[in-house]
């Protein structure tokens, strides 16, 4: 069980910092950056997903939080072009994915 979660947040770990070249690899010139107020979204995604490797430690409140700030953030992200679209979703996707997994797992052992 141990080895599965492990293996789960690498997997969730390395393909986040994939995802992360392809989006930032993106050429952009002064007149097509984007302003810090349609960017902000970005900061609540880094927030939430750089706390991946951790979520073993986390309550399961804590865990339910996160959660909801990834269902919260998602029509954010809908609203990218599609190329940004694709990538943070999917990250985003696997983000809550393995807080869903870990909160699952706490509260089968609780039982």
């Amino acid at each position: 069980m141990v080895r599965l979660i492990v293996f789960v947040m690498l997997l969730c770990t390395g393909l986040a910092g994939w995802g992360g070249v392809v989006a930032i690899g993106q050429a952009s010139s002064s007149s097509t950056q984007p302003t810090a107020t349609q960017e902000g979204w970005r900061k609540e995604f880094d927030d939430i997903c750089s706390k991946t490797q951790d979520a073993m430690t986390f309550s399961k409140e804590e865990l339910t939080a996160l959660i909801s700030r990834c269902d919260a953030l998602k029509p954010k992200i809908e609203k990218l072009d599609e190329t940004r679209k694709k990538v943070y979703l999917e990250r985003l996707r696997m983000c809550r994915g393995l807080y869903a997994y870990v909160l699952e797992s706490k509260e089968k052992n609780d039982k």
